[in-house]
């Protein structure tokens, strides 16, 4: 099911951020809001982040679609597994992406991955488990927190955006990654507001 969470800079937490971090009052000036959906079906919101990977959004949704009728409909782990490598190589899956998938399914039906014990984990409990999985690193398991979580507090150092659009507000360009991480410390526990509104800075 798919929920709507929504960043507004009036909030306490914004306010809560400045207070910690004056550099930040430009940055929450506009939008008035930043809408974000995130989705409780974690094994589905992996799936199509492993499609995603290296990939745009139009061919990995065109991807994400064939196998979908592949399946019949039904992308439960078992009929991952069963389905072999030369039928998902005929909807365009890579042949490490169908490993990752692959091990996905695999860790969700031994149980190495339960999704149900997620919402009582902490951030870093979640992604030492998912980073377990092939092709799932740290960038996927902090996006993962983001957008299908909701977690309010994930800055990802490993986010170029992200990195960038630092520096620009900062108008620090030599910052390195080991700084970005450290100064990021000082919006615990909000750094997801900080990091939406950096996206949106620098796609602007």
């Amino acid at each position: 099911m798919n929920q709507e969470i929504i960043f507004k800079n009036n909030s306490k937490e914004v306010a809560f951020l400045i207070e910690k971090d004056d550099n930040l009052k430009d940055l929450f000036k506009h939008p008035e809001e930043i809408k974000v959906t995130i989705s409780d079906d974690y094994y589905t919101s992996l799936v199509q982040t492993i499609i995603a990977q290296q990939l745009s959004t139009k061919v990995a949704d065109v991807i994400y679609k064939r196998l979908v009728e592949l399946l019949d409909n039904d992308i439960k782990p078992l009929n991952v597994l069963a389905t072999t490598d030369e039928d998902l190589r005929m909807i365009g899956l890579s042949r490490p992406k169908i490993k990752y998938l692959k091990s996905l399914a695999s860790h969700v039906i031994e149980q190495k991955t339960n999704f149900e014990d997620f919402p009582n984990m902490s951030n870093q409990e979640i992604i030492d488990q998912l980073v377990e999985i092939k092709g799932i690193g740290i960038w996927t398991a902090q996006m993962f927190l983001m957008f299908s979580m909701g977690r309010l507090d994930v800055f990802s150092t490993g986010d170029l955006g992200l990195r960038n659009a630092l520096k620009k507000l900062l108008n620090r360009p030599e910052m390195t990654f080991e700084e970005i991480e450290k100064y990021s410390e000082k919006w615990i526990p909000y750094r997801s507001y900080v990091s939406h509104y950096l996206w949106h800075l620098w796609d602007d």
